[in-house]
């Protein structure tokens, strides 16, 4: 058994790939919305353009998604160098939870019967949906190392 792969009877990547495929999506993310402008990329969801206008939104959108980066870069960091299957274990669980959260928040904004709207279109269920997929990635970690 490899560094990278703690005891599992799941088959996918193991702690450091998987860390480093959320970290390198929230980075992407994060960067993504940054480089097309905070008005540009938060107009796709209707947001009105008084709001757009406002400095105090652009500050506070373009914090959001500087955090994005941010984590990204810390699972990367974490998926590149944890060794201690404690550190793992728990880094999996911490992250899951706050994942859980952020999967809470982006769905209740969706323009879906789950969400209030403030956020229209299709679109605006796409965060809830890598939301999920890399809170699904994190969970199939806890277990495993749970077991060890």
């Amino acid at each position: 058994m490899d560094r990278d792969t703690p005891a599992r009877a799941t088959r996918g990547p193991g702690f450091r790939t998987t860390c480093l495929i959320i970290g390198v999506a929230y980075a992407v993310i994060g960067a993504a919305i940054l480089v097309q402008g905070v008005a540009t990329s938060m107009a796709a969801y209707a947001v009105p353009e008084p709001t757009l206008a406002s400095p105090h939104y652009r500050d506070a959108i373009f914090w959001v998604y500087s955090h994005t980066i941010v984590l990204g870069l810390v699972f990367v960091v974490v998926g590149l160098h944890a060794e201690s299957d404690r550190l793992k274990l728990w880094f999996c669980r911490v992250m899951a939870g706050a994942q859980l959260y952020y999967l809470v928040l982006d769905t209740r904004s969706s323009d879906t019967p789950l969400g209030d709207g403030l956020y229209k279109g299709p679109g605006s269920i796409m965060p809830s949906i890598i939301g999920l997929i890399l809170l699904l990635l994190l969970l199939r970690l806890c277990p495993a190392g749970a077991r060890r």
